[in-house]
């Protein structure tokens, strides 16, 4: 019973540092949700449909707690590390980029490239911190719809990040281009 607390607190502090996050940013007047905010294409289609599984993903990870069985094995303590770093990987990644968080990307936004911080470690670590909560989540309610859910969200994600990437090799040209040498994507 511990273990589904520890989940369920992980997930709370995940989403309230980026509800609240989202909050601060929108008192300054920046739109934060970009997902989907562009013309018709194939990246607003995908964007709609991660923003979508995003939702669906973080109702399963609150409702696991109270109707999924957990992991009975030694692993589910691995499973709780992985949320519990999520949360920190998170808030580092989104309090290091300040004014320059999105979820999403377009053409109209004004931002700054950050690379110092957790960000001299790894291109996207907001990314990491997602599927390392839905990982987290697959190991401790080992269920084929939180295994699917964390697969298609990591792959989604990734599908993202690369739009972005190119977003910010067009917006920011070389100090990007030597950025991506020395970073790599993920960790």
């Amino acid at each position: 019973m511990m273990e589904k607390s520890v989940a369920l607190v992980g997930f709370l502090v995940f989403y309230l540092i980026y509800l609240g996050k989202a909050w601060l940013l929108k008192k300054q007047g920046i739109k934060v949700d970009l997902l989907g905010d562009k013309p018709p294409s194939k990246e607003k289609k995908i964007e709609v449909v991660l923003k979508f599984l995003t939702g669906l993903g973080a109702l399963l990870q609150f409702i696991a707690p109270f109707f999924f069985e957990i992991n009975q094995t030694k692993s589910v303590y691995v499973g709780l590390v992985l949320i519990l770093l999520a949360d920190v990987l998170f808030f580092l990644a989104v309090w290091q980029m300040g004014l320059n968080w999105r979820a999403g990307f377009n053409e109209a936004q004004q931002t700054e490239l950050v690379t110092t911080g957790i960000y001299h470690f790894s291109r996207n670590p907001a990314f990491v911190a997602f599927d390392l909560l839905y990982l987290g989540f697959a190991v401790v309610f080992p269920t084929v719809l939180m295994i699917g859910m964390a697969i298609l969200a990591i792959l989604l994600f990734d599908f993202q990040i690369r739009g972005e990437e190119a977003y910010l090799t067009k917006e920011f040209g070389e100090d990007y281009k030597q950025y991506k040498k020395t970073v790599r994507r993920y960790i």
